[in-house]
């Protein structure tokens, strides 16, 4: 026996499998995306909250009267009469640190926290600097003089002369002359540095440029610590309205606000090894697909079954029963049809006696009593007899419902089953013949 194989479960399996892995893909990109747009913060970051950030520095200021702006770009030679600079962390490249020494050349004050930056003009401790260490902080606030690990000492800065020490936490002292301006030269531990200075001043041009020997003192963890808030608040707010540029430089990493600026298009910035997999795994798709949807053979047509209109296959089920000699079983399916008609006519339940069925006719069709009840009750034996039956149905149903014959009404329901007779209908030895 031939048996046709179900090749669309497995088909549609594959489909589903490869819908889910485009899903993970896709789902994977939009994760790299929104891990790119949101990166983690760095040292020294003006936004951020961490114990290594500036975010207090930034409010402190703000507090203090001073309009800050956290930014990339050096500020213009245009602006030097209202704005000062200040570099936390010297991430300038050449062409910005240009910038920053004509700021400065025009008049501009700039301060420079990295110990390390070229911008100061200051020595390193191979240069003659001197190391200074601060313990770790502690939660126990206490008198400036207390937390401090250098003094003011020999102070010819007018605007610092009145703080009374900073705490440095791994900083250094830069070396100094005697004519030099400097703040802050003396550890309260370590060696003598009475010719070293935590603060030095650079004359360049017409401006200033201020070095600090370490910009850890000023992140958000040793921020409150001596007096390492007011050596800033008076450094770059000397007035209330004062505006401060905090550059952060190029070479930082990007942050919210650096997300969707530029010129680059997102075909710049997805990279090109990400396309070349999108495109392979695009091909793969389409040739997994042709091979799912390939046959093997030529095409077969098969012919459409013409289906059997309603007057042939009534029929063709009584030639069937003619030939069977089913006389009396084609009587009671007329005899059932027929009552089932007058009774769904007549509002009269199937099953109810057929009395009551041969009174609504009687009343409602003018059929005379008794002839409906006499109908349904005959029975049939053979040929001659089930054709004086269906001409009586006739007559019945033309008198009852118009023109409608029992030719017309002998058929099967739908689903291919008989009809069940009602219980008022048949004998009980009637329907022993019939089953």
């Amino acid at each position: 026996m031939a048996r046709s194989v179900d090749q669309g479960s497995g088909a549609g399996g594959a489909v589903k499998a490869v819908g889910a892995m485009v899903f993970i893909i896709v789902m994977a990109l939009v994760v790299l995306l929104v891990v790119r747009a949101r990166p983690a913060s760095e040292p020294y970051d003006p936004r951020s909250g961490q114990p290594d950030g500036a975010r207090g520095l930034v409010l402190t200021l703000q507090d203090s009267g001073a309009d800050v702006e956290d930014t990339r770009d050096v500020p213009g030679t245009d602006r030097v009469a209202t704005e000062r600079i200040l570099v936390l962390e010297d991430r300038l490249d050449d062409e910005q640190r240009d910038a920053v020494l004509d700021f400065a050349e025009a008049g501009g004050v700039v301060v420079v926290a990295d110990p390390d930056s070229t911008l100061h003009g200051g020595s390193d401790t191979d240069g003659g600097a001197v190391d200074v260490f601060g313990s770790s902080a502690s939660a126990e606030r206490r008198d400036p003089e207390q937390e401090r690990n250098v003094a003011p000492g020999n102070c010819t800065i007018g605007a610092l002369t009145d703080l009374r020490g900073v705490f440095v936490p791994n900083g250094v002292l830069f070396p100094v002359g005697p004519s030099e301006q400097q703040c802050f030269t003396d550890p309260t531990d370590g060696p003598d540095a009475a010719s070293h200075s935590f603060v030095i001043v650079r004359q360049f041009g017409d401006g200033l440029i201020l070095g600090l020997g370490d910009n850890d003192a000023f992140v958000n963890r040793s921020l409150r610590r001596a007096d390492n808030a007011g050596l800033m608040v008076s450094l770059l707010v000397p007035t209330k309205g004062t505006d401060v540029a905090f550059v952060i430089g190029r070479g930082a990493s990007p942050t919210v606000r650096d997300v969707g600026s530029g010129d680059d298009t997102l075909r710049d910035l997805v990279p090109t090894w990400a396309w070349m997999s999108l495109v392979l795994a695009a091909v793969a798709f389409v040739v997994f697909a042709i091979s799912r949807s390939a046959r093997e053979g030529r095409i077969v047509s098969e012919p459409v079954v013409t289906p059997i209109a309603g007057s042939e296959l009534v029929s063709a089920t009584g030639n069937l029963m003619q030939r069977a000699r089913h006389a009396s079983r084609a009587g009671w399916l007329l005899l059932s049809r027929l009552h089932r008609d007058l009774c769904h006519a007549h509002g009269v339940d199937v099953n109810a006696p057929l009395a009551d069925l041969d009174r609504a006719v009687s009343e409602r069709s003018g059929v005379a009593p008794g002839e409906t009840e006499h109908l349904l009750r005959r029975t049939v034996s053979d040929d001659t007899s089930l054709v004086d039956l269906t001409a009586a149905i006739d007559r019945m149903r033309q008198q009852v419902f118009g023109d409608v014959t029992a030719s017309e009404r002998f058929r099967t329901d739908r689903s291919g089953s008989e009809p069940e007779p009602p219980t008022s209908l048949v004998s009980t030895d009637e329907r022993v013949t019939t089953s």
